[in-house]
C-alpha cells in the first residue's frame, strides 16, 4: 500500500509568516498499481560519501573550482542502491495545525499525487482538448511573495500605527517558532488519531 513519511520539520522562510512548511517523501509498494513504473524509475544507485566529503576546493557559491575533478572523485565512490520516494510533497500550514490535521492532509496528497504519477503528470501540465488538467491539482495557489511583502511591511511598523488584527498576525511568528521545535519531537508513526493513516 502507498505509504508516506514526513521529513524533519526546518525553521524556514515561512516561519517568518507565522506558518509552518512541512515535506512528506511518497513510496509505492509492491502491489500497488505503478510499482514496477516506479521501481524502473526510483531504484538507484548513489555514492558513498566518506566522512570529510570532497576535499577539493570551491567557490564562494559552493561549487567545485574543478568540476571534472570532483565528477572523478564522485564516479570513484563506492555506490548502495536505495529506493527514492516517487515524489516529495510539501504543505504549508498555520501555526495551529493538530498532527492529525497534517497527518489527514498528506494522506489526501498521497492519493492524488499517486494518481497524477499513474497518468506521468505530476507537474499538473497536461490538459484535454477542452484545456481541463489530465492530473489533479494538490495545491491551492499560495501568495509566497505577497505574504512575505505584507509581513515585511507591517513589521516596520510603529507599534501605535499597527492595528491589533496586523500584532495578531505579526504573534503568528513566535507561535510557528515555538510549534516547529514542539514538531520536531513528534513521531508521526505513534500519534493517536481517530482515522488510520498511511504513514511509515
Amino acid at each position: 500500500m502507498a505509504y508516506f513519511k514526513i521529513l524533519p520539520i526546518l525553521r524556514d522562510k515561512y516561519v517568518d509568516m507565522g506558518m509552518l512548511n512541512i515535506s512528506a517523501e511518497l513510496y509505492l509498494e509492491q502491489g500497488d498499481e505503478g510499482y514496477d513504473k516506479y521501481i524502473a524509475e526510483h531504484f538507484v544507485t548513489v555514492p558513498i560519501i566518506p566522512e570529510g566529503g570532497y576535499t577539493g576546493k570551491f567557490n564562494k557559491d559552493g561549487v567545485p573550482v574543478n568540476q571534472t575533478d570532483y565528477d572523478n572523485w564522485i564516479k570513484s565512490l563506492p555506490t548502495v542502491w536505495r529506493l527514492n520516494p516517487f515524489c516529495t510533497h510539501s504543505i504549508q500550514f498555520e501555526y495551529d495545525v493538530t498532527e492529525e490535521e497534517i497527518l489527514w492532509c498528506f494522506e489526501w496528497a498521497l492519493g492524488i499525487t499517486h494518481w497524477n504519477y499513474l497518468v506521468c503528470d505530476l507537474g499538473c501540465q497536461w490538459k484535454d482538448e477542452n484545456g481541463n488538467p489530465y492530473a489533479q491539482v494538490v495545491n491551492q495557489p499560495f501568495h509566497y511573495s505577497a505574504r512575505k511583502e505584507y509581513f515585511k511591511v507591517i513589521s516596520q511598523l510603529l507599534l501605535r500605527n499597527r492595528s491589533d488584527y496586523m500584532n495578531s498576525e505579526l504573534a503568528k511568528v513566535s507561535k510557528a517558532e515555538a510549534r516547529v521545535a514542539k514538531i520536531k519531537k513528534v513521531d508521526f508513526t505513534k500519534v493517536k488519531t481517530i482515522e488510520k493513516y498511511k504513514v511509515k
